[in-house]
């Protein structure tokens, strides 16, 4: 089945060499991103275990000004987790932080009303919104997901099982290095280590990139 453009309410011009104008796939919708911090959260959305749907620019929710006017918010990215909580996301750098709270507060008042085009309003259209910076999605976590998101190309369920019959019995915590050794594939079982974090087998102990000197621990 080809991607659709989801519930895009519009599609940003191409990319171009000068900006970080892009799109990514995400379970047949194409997902857009016009800054290099809208790519990072889209890719660390994407990385989560529990997301059913993800869309870009997508919904225009309303919101009353302090002069009462109505406007309109068009959100950055709008989440379906797997139990059904639906999710607007507004990405700001977070020097932007007390503005776009203060939006999300007007936007919540308002009932989390969306305009559909034609004067047509759906209040409720979402559970929630959330201001996503920097801070949140930081160069380390879209680099741990890119690594989530290979892993799910290329998932090895033999290489999967022996990797957890080992980790099962660690006891504490460990290096992720130290489960390269003596394998007989590394790139399988470095995928193999991505996958258990995916299904959240193996955590990171600390935040940060996750590589060979990341301290990990089981969980069952």
């Amino acid at each position: 089945m080809d991607p659709t453009a989801g519930h895009a309410t519009r599609k940003p011009a191409s990319k171009q060499e000068a900006t970080a104008r892009g799109a990514t796939f995400y379970k047949g919708t194409e997902v857009y991103h016009e800054s290099e911090l809208e790519h990072r959260v889209s890719v660390k959305i994407q990385g989560r275990n529990d997301v059913k749907e993800l869309h870009s620019q997508y919904p225009i929710l309303l919101w009353i000004d302090a002069e009462g006017e109505i406007r309109k918010h068009t959100c950055d990215y709008f989440v379906v987790f797997d139990d059904g909580f639906r999710l607007a996301v507004a990405v700001k750098y977070e020097k932007k932080k007390a503005k776009m709270e203060d939006l999300i507060n007007r936007i919540r008042i308002a009932g989390f009303t969306r305009h559909d085009g034609k004067s047509q309003l759906t209040v409720g259209a979402v559970d929630d919104m959330r201001h996503i910076s920097e801070v949140d999605a930081s160069i380390d976590d879209f680099e741990n997901a890119q690594c989530i998101l290979a892993s799910r190309k290329h998932p090895d369920a033999a290489e999967y099982s022996t990797l957890f019959d080992i980790v099962s019995k660690l006891p504490g915590r460990f290096r992720l290095g130290e489960l390269l050794r003596n394998c007989a594939n590394i790139a399988k079982r470095r995928t193999a280590i991505w996958r258990l974090i995916d299904d959240g087998h193996l955590l990171a102990v600390s935040t940060g990139r996750i590589d060979e000197l990341a301290w990990l621990r089981f969980r069952g």
